[in-house]
């Protein structure tokens, strides 16, 4: 948008370009805050055990599948990012600590076996069972285990699109400095 600004001279092109710059960014704001998390665990809720824990695995597995050759230096400059988008989600769900933590936990150390971090390493596809029986702490409810895996495909949706966003920034950079020599 810095190069449109720079080579238009007219006023009144310049004000529309930022005025539809401001709708189109406020819309996906709009598109964001109408994102409701516990419709979608309420949605998956409604299927028997076996599609849950089927619709759980296909989500988990389809994000560690795009994940899986990031490195982690790739992983902490967005931590912080997917940190920031999933405390707001966090926010709009009372009584939901204990998801987060034990999410994060599990979502982390599935992805960094994933991606083969300190010489740990899973293979893809990871069954749901897995997960059940081996990664929950005791202070996590039975009644939570379903929010807690879609607290973990949250996340890894988060991530993977916090990486795609910082890869076109810093993509947009480099044709930045390109087209300025």
């Amino acid at each position: 948008m810095k190069n449109i600004i720079k080579t238009k001279k007219d006023s009144k092109e310049v004000a529309t370009l930022i005025s539809n710059t401001m709708e189109r960014d406020l819309s996906k704001v709009q598109e964001v805050l109408d994102f409701d998390l516990e419709e979608l665990i309420q949605i998956v809720g409604r299927l028997d055990t076996k599609q849950q824990d089927e619709v759980y695995s296909i989500m988990i597995n389809n994000e560690l599948e795009k994940l899986k050759s990031i490195t982690i230096d790739q992983f902490n400059s967005v931590k912080r990012d997917v940190d920031e988008i999933t405390d707001y989600y966090a926010s709009k769900k009372e009584e939901f600590d204990v998801v987060i933590e034990e999410g994060d936990l599990v979502a982390n150390d599935i992805l960094f076996k994933v991606i083969g971090i300190n010489n740990r390493k899973i293979s893809l596809p990871i069954d749901i069972s897995i997960i059940k029986n081996y990664c929950f702490s005791t202070e996590l409810k039975e009644e939570q285990f379903y929010d807690t895996l879609m607290w973990i495909t949250l996340r890894y949706i988060a991530i993977s699109r916090c990486i795609l966003w910082k890869k076109s920034e810093e993509e947009y950079e480099k044709n930045k400095e390109i087209d300025n020599n």
